[in-house]
């Protein structure tokens, strides 16, 4: 039986619905189920809803004819459901559909890019937003129960991050005047920081990266970052919560929302996140250790993405490596009083080719080492006087913290083979799409 239903009564079809998630009853049990067609095959139904999907084998005269209703037809369905049978006695079409087929995924990420909205439904895809939603859940709970406050991010301001690493900032003219969007929010969590303590931002960021980094698999232009800041820490403290943190999550994710991923990925969870107290390597002890094994890393410069996933499938675990050269990073990270030339910061390098998850160090806050870190690597005091200002004053107090890249944990949950898989709204160097 067909009946057009449209969005008519809607409230009351979804306050009585059935959710697919508790279809387990081997006996026969009526369900009232308000789902859309997320696949299909001669004799059985993929269907979605807010709870996950589930495939059902029809029976029945009137069942037949929703296995000849288009993929993202959502309907209203009346019957009983037996096992993995479902009968139906009658339905409803709550929204209809003209897309031809719904089957197959993209393994083109520059195609997904482009049409990403096409394949969200699909279990999969669905998976992964929802495993990004569950995550971010997940990491605010840990957070907020160590006394963290939550802060809102600017999108735009006078000056970002200059240690991009290659990428470039994107500025806009507003009001006759010249402001750059966000790429980190490196100084407002120390400002944040040194009021608050304890302070948290889920970041959106912006990076013009270029063009080839399209092809490492682990660069978007448009990104979240979980921005951590502490006041009055230290790296050991701030490595130590940020591995407990971590940890504390992959934990409660398996316990919570372990149907999200297929097994082989919660085996790997489990042997490497969730392994013993993760290993800690100076930037020297690496750049030797590569040296031996046929890299050719320049002393002083940033590691390679090549030399980053050697270093992950060394250790087979996550592994901090610690101490960059201050030639290398940001100007605001402190140096190493002990090793003049090093930083007090880190990275956490995750293996099976994920490369860099998490990045951090402890803070320059002294306004004259500031200014003198900014004109030793070539940028413009000017730009960031600022906060040179606000730091000569002793506002700024020392802090240390770190950002996890969402979409990269996302990534290496998932085992996806690139990042733009990992987002509901990919952004591509170079490649845009809605």
């Amino acid at each position: 039986m067909f009946y057009r239903c449209g969005v008519c009564g809607l409230t009351p079809l979804k306050e009585h619905r059935t959710l697919l998630a508790k279809l387990s009853s081997p006996e026969p049990c009526p369900v009232k189920l308000l789902a859309t067609v997320a696949g299909k095959t001669t004799e059985s139904i993929i269907l979605r809803d807010i709870s996950g999907f589930k495939e059902l084998k029809i029976k029945g005269r009137v069942g037949r004819e929703i296995l000849n209703l288009p993929c993202e037809t959502s309907i209203y369905v009346e019957g009983f459901v037996k096992g993995d049978y479902l009968e139906v006695e009658k339905y409803r079409l709550v929204h209809p559909s003209k897309l031809e087929c719904c089957e197959g995924e993209s393994e083109d990420v520059r195609e997904f890019a482009l049409n990403y909205f096409m394949y969200a439904g699909r279990p999969r895809y669905f998976k992964i937003i929802k495993t990004m939603s569950s995550l971010s859940h997940l990491i605010r709970n840990v957070l907020v129960s160590e006394g963290f406050t939550e802060l809102q991010s600017p999108i735009i301001g006078w000056k970002s991050d200059p240690g991009l690493r290659g990428a470039g900032r994107v500025k806009v003219s507003l009001y006759g005047s010249q402001y750059e969007l966000h790429s980190s929010l490196i100084m407002y969590k120390q400002i944040y920081a040194s009021i608050f303590e304890r302070i948290f931002y889920f970041a959106r960021n912006i990076r013009v990266e270029p063009l080839e980094n399209a092809n490492t698999g682990r660069h978007l232009i448009e990104f979240t970052q979980v921005d951590v800041e502490e006041a009055f820490t230290s790296m050991p403290e701030a490595i130590g919560f940020a591995e407990s943190l971590l940890k504390r999550v992959v934990r409660e994710f398996l316990n919570s929302h372990g149907d999200l991923l297929d097994p082989p990925r919660i085996e790997w969870l489990d042997k490497t996140f969730l392994s013993e107290k993760y290993p800690v390597v100076t930037y020297d002890e690496a750049v030797n250790l590569l040296a031996r094994n046929g890299f050719d890393v320049r002393k002083g410069s940033e590691l390679s993405h090549e030399a980053e996933a050697f270093l992950g499938e060394y250790y087979g675990i996550p592994v901090w490596l610690i101490g960059f050269p201050s030639t290398a990073r940001g100007f605001y990270y402190i140096e190493n009083a002990e090793r003049p030339g090093y930083n007090v910061d880190w990275n956490l390098i995750l293996p099976e080719g994920h490369g860099e998850i998490l990045d951090g160090g402890c803070r320059e806050y002294r306004a004259e080492e500031l200014r003198r870190r900014i004109q030793a690597l070539g940028e413009n005091p000017a730009e960031y006087e600022w906060f040179l200002n606000i730091a000569s004053k002793g506002f700024v107090k020392p802090s240390c913290g770190w950002g996890l890249g969402l979409e990269r944990l996302v990534k290496a949950f998932h085992g996806l083979p690139h990042i733009g898989f990992a987002t509901p709204h990919p952004r591509l160097p170079g490649i845009i799409g809605p």
